[in-house]
């Protein structure tokens, strides 16, 4: 009868981990207990193994909070949509975007087309007249998280009043950023680099918010003729513009190798301070036992 019930668990990947695991421990783990017990008793034996998988897990996990990219891993860093303000940001629940002004931009199509020096002097020009918000070019990497957070949310919560349903439905207009900790200046030398990480690692102990404001407009609907490439989806000047605002989550990456550092070290300590205090009663019995007379 219990052949039967084994043999009607179904290795699939439902249940391939939990027995994958169990096999392990039973055939690594519990082999080597058997060892340790057959040398040394089952409770000293016990004791031996479980300090030395402790003491294992200890230094994997502390692995795995240093490098945060391997293991097990918590919630990664994230922009998180926290509101949609349209025409303008006046009625903004986040007191900072009120000083946003975009009159001195120049039209989207221009700013995406400069590169090099010639974007650092405008973003020089224009940035003291944003109200502490920071240009954030559509070359830049926070540009493209940002961007794939609004189409997450526009996906999940479709703005029906300006006919925004899908990332197809609008195109991006400007985007800002403010907050977080220091970034490196434009050609950073190496001092530039080691005051920056000196400062965000020991000053800048916690972070300060990070927001972001991508504005984008609904596409503008143009005739396609039969034979020609479409055209490029470009704003539509009679729809307002849509600002979404957004804060940036750093996640827990490393919490989950901190906590196993943490409780596996706590238990490797107090599994070799048995060890030692067991040491310590076996010398002091071993020393009342009154050494053999030679003869």
């Amino acid at each position: 009868m219990l052949l039967h019930q084994f043999a009607g668990i179904a290795w699939d990947p439902q249940i391939r981990g939990f027995l994958a695991v169990a096999v392990g421990v039973v055939v690594l783990m519990g082999s080597v207990y058997l060892l340790l017990s057959t040398n040394l008793g089952s409770r000293l034996g016990f004791l031996v193994a479980i300090s030395a998988v402790f003491g294992w897990c200890t230094i994997m996990g502390l692995t795995w909070w240093v490098y945060g990219s391997i293991g097990m891993l918590g919630n990664i860093n994230k922009w998180e949509v926290k509101e949609v303000v349209y025409p303008g940001l006046q009625d903004a629940a986040l007191p900072e975007a009120h000083t946003l002004d975009t009159t001195a931009l120049p039209k989207p199509a221009v700013l995406n087309k400069l590169e090099g020096d010639a974007y650092t002097t405008l973003r020089d020009r224009v940035e003291p007249t944003l109200g502490g918000w920071h240009l954030l070019p559509q070359s830049d990497p926070s540009f493209g998280e940002a961007k794939a957070a609004v189409d997450e949310y526009v996906v999940a919560h479709p703005i029906q009043e300006v006919g925004v349903k899908t990332a197809a439905d609008y195109v991006p207009v400007y985007s800002f950023q403010r907050g977080g900790k220091d970034r490196l200046p434009d050609h950073p030398s190496r001092l530039d680099r080691m005051r920056v990480k000196l400062k965000n690692t020991f000053w800048q102990i916690q972070h300060p918010p990070h927001y972001a404001i991508v504005e984008v407009q609904p596409v503008l609907v143009q005739p396609v003729v039969a034979g020609e490439k479409p055209p490029l989806p470009v704003g539509d000047p009679a729809k307002p513009i849509v600002s979404v605002i957004m804060e940036r989550n750093l996640g827990d990456r490393r919490f989950p190798g901190f906590m196993l550092t943490i409780s596996a070290g706590l238990m490797f300590a107090a599994s070799i301070s048995i060890l030692h205090r067991r040491d310590l009663k076996v010398a002091e019995v071993r020393g009342l036992i009154p050494a053999a007379t030679e003869r």
